[in-house]
């Protein structure tokens, strides 16, 4: 990773100067233990004073990853050297943990670490249900995952759901909390944590919507629970919706809008729509291409 102190800045001390633009005391002390950090080109173990036009640099430190991969190239959405973005598909769960065999997003993106000798541990920082689709980030360490865990991460997700929505614009806002006797199902509850989830109806027919959902919090199943709790579950969701077997619900986790660590450049990053999600609503990318950014609109 590399900075520089802006030529327009003061003379400031070198911890101040990262921590000003994220880093934690605890890390910085990791760091300068570590013999990581450099100014200038010159290896420093100290704070000192830089002056305007000073180059910082430091590779991030080594992490052992504990996950067993799985020989699967994930799809690459976007990657640099603070994370890497990926498109999972409906049916694979986000993450398991230590040496579990089952098929998951984080041990593809652990396969993929080790193949380009990466040396981090795996460190979701969105996840997605099962059954969701859609762009799901991860950290390259545990500094930036705490980073990006951190800041505002703006979240849009495209959904299929039953019946034609009074309002088509507003603001779905109750708590969410476990459905008691359940340790999977979720519901609208006074005792539940804050929970809101900003929706706009795009399209209807045969009634159905298409909607666009935009969440100002992350609780567990939020717009599934939110939707079923207005009249409007997801189509396809048997857990919030009508009973039947398990499978898709139409679900997809469109776009996701950070700054990014350290730079404070601005990411926006897209999943393309699956081919299962455009099949069950026909000329959906049509009315895609014709709505405004979701960031400037909502």
């Amino acid at each position: 990773m590399e900075l520089q102190l802006p030529f327009t800045e003061q003379p400031q001390r070198l911890k101040t100067f990262l921590q000003s633009r994220g880093l934690s005391g605890t890390y910085w002390k990791k760091l300068k233990a570590a013999g990581a950090l450099q100014v200038n080109g010159a290896a420093i173990q100290r704070d000192l004073l830089l002056q305007p036009g000073d180059r910082i640099h430091w590779d991030f430190l080594p992490e052992a990853c504990t996950l067993e991969p799985e020989n699967v190239l994930p799809a690459i959405l976007a990657e640099t050297e603070l994370y890497l973005a990926v498109d999972k598909p409906a049916g694979l769960v986000t993450h398991n943990a230590g040496k579990e065999r089952t098929p998951a997003l984080s041990r593809q993106v652990a396969w993929y670490f080790q193949q380009q000798r990466i040396p981090s541990a795996v460190h979701p920082v969105s996840r997605l249900d099962r059954e969701t689709s859609g762009v799901v980030l991860f950290a390259k360490n545990a500094c930036l995952h705490h980073m990006l865990a951190q800041g505002k991460l703006e979240k849009t997700y495209l959904g299929i759901t039953l019946g034609c929505w009074a309002e088509k614009a507003g603001l779905l806002d109750g708590p969410i909390g476990r459905r008691p006797g359940s340790i999977v199902e979720r519901q609208v509850s006074p005792e539940g944590l804050p929970a809101r989830t900003r929706y706009r109806v795009l399209a209807e027919r045969e009634g159905l919507s298409l909607v666009r959902f935009q969440l100002e919090t992350g609780r567990t199943h939020q717009i599934r629970v939110h939707a079923a709790a207005a009249g409007h579950p997801l189509l396809g969701d048997t857990l919030y919706g009508s009973p039947g077997a398990p499978g898709r619900h139409y679900l997809h986790a469109w776009k996701i809008r950070f700054r990014e660590p350290f730079t404070e450049r601005t990411a926006e990053i897209t999943a393309p729509v699956p081919r299962d999600f455009q099949a069950a609503w026909g000329g959906l990318l049509n009315i895609l291409a014709r709505i405004p950014p979701c960031w400037d609109e909502i």
